[in-house]
């Protein structure tokens, strides 16, 4: 070995071993805070319009006695994101209210099917053996349903 040729020191070394450990901490630790704080879209901000979500399971009963009703309210509301799975009457037409019955207690579809409807009256009838999610009893005041 010739008097200028500079031995490696241990110094160089050192400082680039430091170097390969240190740039990968940084680099995860930089994809860690990307990948929790959501830098990349993750779909949480998007907002969901109705014709993107599952239409909404309901059995219109006719809870007034005024004939064929169930079948005039769902025409009526055939355009919106609802399913109707079937029609019927209650046992007894008491209702001067129109209500939505819910089966599943499934909070968020119901205030889907509030703002579709406008019926903003509700009751908790939670149970296993349902045909719907939710029972729309139409009652006396079905006109301003209707408009």
């Amino acid at each position: 070995m010739s008097l200028t040729e500079k031995q490696p020191s241990e110094k160089m070394s050192r400082r680039s071993y430091l170097w390969w450990i240190l740039i990968p901490i940084v680099v995860i630790g930089a994809g860690a805070l990307v990948y929790f704080k959501g830098w990349y879209p993750n779909g949480e901000d998007q907002i969901w319009t109705e014709d993107k979500l599952p239409a909404v399971k309901v059995v219109i009963l006719n809870g007034c006695g005024f004939i064929g009703l169930a079948s005039e309210y769902a025409d009526f509301i055939k355009d919106k994101n609802i399913d109707v799975v079937s029609l019927g009457d209650t046992p007894k037409p008491i209702y001067n209210k129109s209500l939505i019955v819910v089966r599943t207690g499934d909070m968020q579809d119901l205030k889907r099917l509030q703002k579709m409807t406008g019926i903003e009256r509700y009751t908790m009838a939670l149970t296993k053996f349902h045909t719907a999610e939710f029972d729309i009893i139409i009652g006396q005041d079905y006109e301003l349903y209707m408009k």
